[in-house]
């Protein structure tokens, strides 16, 4: 970032980590704009900002700059009537729990910083990053080193994975365009289109993503890694947007906006393409400015309720029922890295990566003496845990990626 440049105080932890792997989160294209100045980075496409702020404090409630009336489509999502209120819990009570959780470091042929990305539901691939050597991408299986595909381009990452092993993400080609890629059958292909990015598959193989410039993107979705990429309805009114997380089913959770100029909100597109906007929720009292999905499954929707004000940006963690379009509000809140898995167990990072069992917390255990961490895959059972410390050391950040299992 260049002097001049504001941040707030995300921001300014990521700065002072400059290798950590961004979170999937929606873009907040005003702070990104200015980002894109400075350095090329994936950030312009996954990290939440919206309007520069001073702190991230309680706040009162108040109208934000983006008009969700504006996101309700003509043709949405045949489902029960939804509403804004929280709901009892639907979800039932998880019979069990994590326990005897261990951790280790995952092998990366003698690099020494590397984190993991993305994970799939069984628990046995993950997807990571290496640092300091030209291949920079690579796959474990069952905690060992399965292949070190090469991607073209730079800032390459696998974002995604499913449970046949295949992953997708992006890499920068030249200063500013993305290419979404694919690795299938022990290589890596480009798939369809130009200026795309891959963020999620599901097990049928559909990709989830967008299409078009940085800062001016369009959710987007290809139906294999063959397949020609299909440019998701976005309502009247409404320019840029990105398909973020997919379903088993079908069902992609994104966002969207009027224009680059806006901060994102939650939106949803059914297997058949036709969408609606996700409801403000209200949580802590207040009704929330924007909603941003982090993951989606077993027929829940994972994300933050954001709450602004001029000077402080607030949260609430809340999952929202795709059949009967309720929120719950979770009364923990774990992290801007939050994922959910099939059993409503949800994994995060607060003094230390945690699961959330219930209203039982899991704390994980720590690698070492390292103390920073970051989730980046669960598995459907909530068993499998992938991540990463990023302590600052010596030598600037620590990137050591992990791998959680419990019984």
């Amino acid at each position: 970032m260049r002097d001049g440049d504001e941040m707030n105080d995300e921001q300014a932890d990521r700065l002072l980590r400059p290798l950590r792997h961004e979170p999937e989160a929606p873009a907040g294209y005003d702070v990104s704009r200015a980002m894109a100045e400075g350095r090329r980075r994936r950030s312009l496409r996954r990290w939440s900002s919206g309007a520069a702020l001073i702190a991230v404090t309680s706040v009162t409630a108040g109208g934000g700059t983006f008009a969700v009336a504006a996101l309700r489509d003509e043709k949405p999502i045949p489902a029960p009537t939804t509403t804004t209120s929280v709901a009892p819990s639907v979800v039932a009570a998880a019979p069990d729990f994590p326990r005897d959780c261990t951790v280790v470091r995952l092998p990366t042929d003698g690099v020494k910083k590397a984190l993991v990305t993305s994970g799939d539901p069984e628990g046995r691939y993950l997807a990571g990053r290496l640092y300091g050597t030209s291949v920079t991408t690579i796959i474990w299986k069952d905690g060992k080193i399965l292949a070190r595909p090469e991607m073209d381009g730079g800032d390459a990452s696998f974002d995604d994975i499913n449970r046949a092993g295949i992953a997708v993400g992006s890499a920068y080609v030249g200063d500013e365009r993305q290419q979404a890629y694919a690795y299938a059958d022990g290589k890596v292909t480009a798939l369809d289109g130009e200026h795309t990015a891959a963020s999620a598959i599901n097990d049928a193989g559909v990709i989830a993503g967008a299409i078009g410039p940085t800062l001016s993107e369009a959710p987007a979705r290809w139906d294999s890694v063959t397949a020609a990429v299909e440019r998701l309805p976005l309502p009247q009114g409404i320019t840029v947007g990105r398909a973020r997380a997919i379903g088993e089913d079908g069902t992609i959770a994104g966002t969207v906006a009027k224009d680059s100029s806006k901060t994102e909100s939650g939106y949803l597109w059914a297997p058949d393409g036709t969408g609606k906007a996700m409801p403000l929720p209200t949580a802590k009292g207040k009704k929330a400015d924007y909603f941003w999905p982090t993951s989606i499954s077993g027929g829940w929707v994972l994300g933050r309720a954001v709450f602004d004000t001029e000077q402080t940006r607030d949260f609430a963690a809340l999952r929202y029922h795709l059949a009967t379009g309720r929120y719950e509000e979770l009364k923990t809140y774990m992290g801007y890295d939050m994922l959910l898995a099939e059993n409503g167990w949800i994994a995060g990072t607060m003094e230390q990566p945690m699961i959330l069992a219930g209203s039982r917390k899991v704390a994980l255990p720590r690698y070492g003496r390292l103390r920073d961490y970051h989730v980046s895959s669960f598995s459907a059972d909530g068993r499998v845990v992938g991540g990463y410390t990023s302590d600052s050391g010596s030598d600037g950040v620590g990137n050591e990626p992990l791998l959680w299992t419990c019984r």
